[in-house]
């Protein structure tokens, strides 16, 4: 807590236990204030006598009348306090001058040493008898004042020896605190230097304190320090908005802001110390339950903070002295945990919290009048928060001091146990030197029969090339046949599981494109068993049917692979292919496919001839299943196309998508007017710059050709 503390004992508390009017038994006369030349300054407590004007419509008439003089109550204490009311207050005392010397007019001051009082009214009779009134109060702009000061002060001219009846109505939103005192100009002068020069180191120290954790803050970026300077910042506007000197220097002509600032900063600095304990005590790390507690807490100020500017004063201060209360008990709490688990920087944290404790302690002894007044017990509150802004500054300076010891401390362990460790290393290098010569030896020898081995599968892969290459078209035979023809045949190793075969007859042509599971040497084989098993099919029963074809290669693929309830075999493979026969007599091509598709284009754009969805030798395909034929008449203009889905899988591109079909077709209807040589560029451009750095996916074919 801050200064802060105290304020909201004495300056709230009253809010809500005071009550100030005293049962009205007969008392003794009061006294009235004595004073002569040599008067400088009288507390006037206990020369005052009180009047509760409950419904705030008293006039100087009324209240100066007979009828209610018997009704004031005559102070006990040097201040009086009536809490908060919503009823105005009359105060009377008289006063008598008696000089000793020269018999003239003499002016003396009258403080009111409570700044937050809304309306205040002095009453004084002139010449004549007629009432004179001075106002002034915080809902007025200060050029009200009758002497220009943070605390209410009103010149009267004592009339010498004659008894002077003077009248004080106060009336407040807040607590109603009557601490009055009767100055020389002189001794008033002296009293405000004084003051103000206390003040000034005050203030002076606290701006000092937060501009110094600013710089400390700028440097090593801890946020404890920020969080402190915001505290910091905002006790000073809160000190100076409750003891009036805002209202003074910084906003004289908005009475609505001195009104409200108080809850304002009462919040505003409640968030602040919040702040700065969750990062100080690193309740996060070490507390989580207490840091979301505090938390919210912190959340809840918004809401608290906003109803200090709309709400009415009565209502918003006790709001912010209840919530500010609250968190401090947060606060508080959770540093006492932190000490009690060990932790250092509670320590300073305590120790700052409970140095202002006392200082506040004090403080509320000497204004009930338990001490006496002096330098020590007056300035007790302004003691004690300089010293908690203090030491807490230098609780963040051990903290960063430990924090940077034990990073030092563990980074000396750290290069001692790299030294051990390189140590422990040369040794084990020492060690293992000789058994690495032993080795290398033992390793070499295993790498030339490595690398013999690998010679001798790579010559019986490049074979099965030659071999797998055996079963292909020759390119003289298809360029007999069309008219203008591209292959591309790209396999993902040296063998693949794409093959593309070509049978001629006496009235036709007929072209197969087929893509077997698996790649390399595995696909391999299931193309010499593809291709062997197409061969025997057309040339032993039928070639110008696609359909009955696919229908004959699916039952030999899979009486070549299972048995006839397809279970035995460890694995599930087979193909999907395509078959076309060119009609030469007719002009007719005639398509069947096993889940692939052919493509045509003429002079009316691109054309897709999808194949069955029934795929070839699986161990799930019907072997009864049938395919379909599709007849297509050809034309001069029209160009065909078969593909394996290697291209349409190859994943690339800005975002790693597969090339997909819809961008094939799209990429063979843009390009079907150019020569074929150039076509196959395309295509082969198109899917490198796709595929750019990723790796092949598939074996990829593509056929093209026109009549």
């Amino acid at each position: 807590m801050t200064e802060l503390s105290i304020r909201l004992f004495l300056f709230f508390f009253m809010l809500f236990l005071s009550s100030a009017v005293p049962a009205k038994a007969q008392h003794p006369d009061v006294q009235p204030v004595t004073a002569d030349e040599d008067t400088v300054m009288l507390p006037l407590g206990l020369y005052l006598e009180y009047l509760e004007d409950t419904s705030g419509n008293l006039t100087i008439k009324e209240a100066s009348s007979e009828k209610f003089s018997e009704k004031f109550v005559p102070s006990k204490r040097e201040t009086l306090n009536f809490g908060y009311t919503r009823s105005a207050y009359w105060i009377k005392f008289n006063l008598s001058y008696l000089p000793k010397y020269q018999r003239i007019e003499k002016e003396l001051l009258l403080e009111l040493r409570y700044p937050l009082i809304d309306h205040v009214e002095l009453w004084f009779p002139g010449p004549d008898g007629t009432w004179t009134v001075r106002k002034t109060g915080d809902h007025l702009s200060f050029s009200h004042r009758d002497v220009e000061y943070h605390n209410f002060v009103f010149r009267i001219m004592a009339v010498p020896n004659m008894e002077q009846t003077f009248y004080l109505r106060l009336q407040s939103e807040g607590t109603i605190e009557i601490p009055i005192v009767l100055w020389s100009p002189v001794k008033f002068a002296e009293a405000v230097n004084k003051r103000q020069y206390i003040s000034g180191i005050y203030y002076g120290l606290m701006w000092a304190m937060a501009v110094y954790n600013l710089f400390i803050f700028m440097s090593v970026r801890d946020i404890s320090y920020f969080f402190h300077v915001l505290y910091i910042v905002s006790y000073i506007f809160f000190q100076v908005s409750l003891s009036g000197e805002g209202y003074e220097y910084l906003w004289p002509d908005f009475p609505w802001w001195s009104n409200h600032s108080i809850p304002f900063l009462i919040t505003t600095t409640a968030v602040c110390i919040s702040l700065f304990s969750k990062a100080f005590l690193h309740t996060k790390a070490y507390f989580p339950r207490l840091d979301k507690l505090i938390s919210f807490f912190i959340a809840g100020s918004i809401p608290v903070m906003i109803m200090s500017l709309t709400a009415g004063y009565a209502l918003s201060v006790r709001l912010a002295t209840i919530w500010i209360l609250l968190g401090m008990g947060i606060v508080v709490i959770t540093g006492m945990i932190s000490l009690a688990k060990g932790h250092r920087s509670a320590r300073f944290f305590m120790i700052a919290w409970m140095t202002f404790l006392g200082g506040t302690i004090i403080y509320s002894m000497k204004t009930f009048g338990l001490l006496p007044a002096n330098f020590f017990t007056s300035y007790t509150m302004q003691i004690g928060s300089a010293m908690l802004v203090m030491l807490l500054s230098l609780g963040l300076a051990d903290r960063i001091n430990l924090e940077r010891k034990e990073k030092l401390l563990a980074q000396e362990k750290a290069l001692n146990a790299h030294q051990e460790a390189l140590k422990a290393q040369e040794a084990i290098a020492e060690t293992l030197e000789t058994e690495v010569e032993e080795r290398t030896g033992e390793l070499r020898a295993t790498l030339e029969q490595v690398e013999n081995a690998n010679t001798q599968i790579l010559e019986s892969i490049r074979y099965a090339q030659k071999i797998q290459s055996s079963l292909l078209p020759s390119k003289e035979k298809m360029a007999r046949c069309f008219k203008s023809y591209f292959i591309i045949d790209e396999p993902k190793h040296i063998v693949g599981g794409d093959i593309y075969l070509f049978e001629e007859f006496e009235d036709g042509y007929l072209l197969a494109l087929m893509d077997c599971t698996g790649h390399g040497v595995p696909g391999a084989l299931m193309t010499m068993l593809a291709g062997s098993s197409f061969k025997v099919i057309v040339k032993k029963y039928y070639y110008d049917n696609p359909a009955r074809i696919l229908k004959a290669l699916n039952m030999a693929v899979k009486t070549s692979l299972y048995d006839e309830e397809g279970k035995e075999s460890a694995s599930d493979d087979g193909m999907d292919a395509s078959v076309c026969f060119v009609d030469t007599g007719r002009q007719m091509l005639t398509f069947a496919g096993a889940k692939m598709s052919l493509y045509y284009t003429d002079a009316a754009g691109l054309h897709t001839v999808k194949g069955d969805k029934q795929s070839i030798g699986y161990k799930n395909a019907n072997p009864a299943a049938d395919f379909t034929n599709h007849h297509i008449a050809i034309q001069s203009e029209t160009a065909f196309y078969m593909s394996t889905d290697g291209i349409a899988d190859q994943a690339g591109g800005p975002k790693r998508l597969p090339f997909g079909n819809a961008r094939f077709r799209t990429l063979l209807k843009d390009i079907r007017k150019e020569p074929f040589d150039g076509q196959r560029n395309k295509i082969i451009e198109a899917y490198m710059e796709w595929k750019g750095d990723e790796e092949q996916r598939d074996d990829v074919t593509v056929l093209g050709f026109a009549f």
